[in-house]
């Protein structure tokens, strides 16, 4: 099972994402757990590479399970850890190898094209501070089938 981090980073009422170039759906900087590392050493690492900013102290607001299913049978199955942020050092990249950085107005977060699960996150990151538990099912070009949150 693939383990990934990211992180929304909060700013001035603003919150940087990455506009990815596949589905021009808006992400949180992040991604794949390395072998040995713990989660929050991959979300410093990752947010790092994505976007030139170290992460002061990362917050843990999310631990997901993902699953993708074609026709009832399991596809794909992920756990995603997410952090909330908001102190940082360094420059941010003028291009990132996986999109492109946004800073975005948090009143505009929800417009957004997202990944429909992201949706539910970012309410819940930019609203609460508990660590929010949840799954998320996809179906066939990840249309969300199913949630639940405990």
């Amino acid at each position: 099972m693939q383990r990934v981090t990211n992180c929304i980073l909060k700013h001035q009422n603003h919150i940087l994402l990455l506009q990815k170039p596949s589905k021009g759906w808006y992400a949180m900087p992040g991604g794949k757990m390395e072998q040995g590392e713990n989660i929050k050493e991959s979300v410093i690492r990752e947010f790092k590479e994505e976007t030139g900013l170290y992460l002061m102290e990362p917050k843990l607001r999310g631990v997901f399970t993902m699953v993708k299913k074609e026709q009832y049978s399991l596809e794909k199955e992920w756990m995603m850890y997410t952090f909330f942020c908001d102190c940082f050092e360094g420059e941010l990249l003028e291009q990132s190898k996986e999109g492109k950085l946004k800073w975005i107005p948090v009143e505009e977060v929800s417009n957004l094209p997202t990944a429909p699960s992201d949706k539910f996150i970012h309410q819940h990151l930019l609203h609460r501070q508990a660590i929010l538990y949840g799954t998320f099912e996809y179906g066939a070009d990840y249309q969300l089938t199913d949630y639940r949150f405990n």
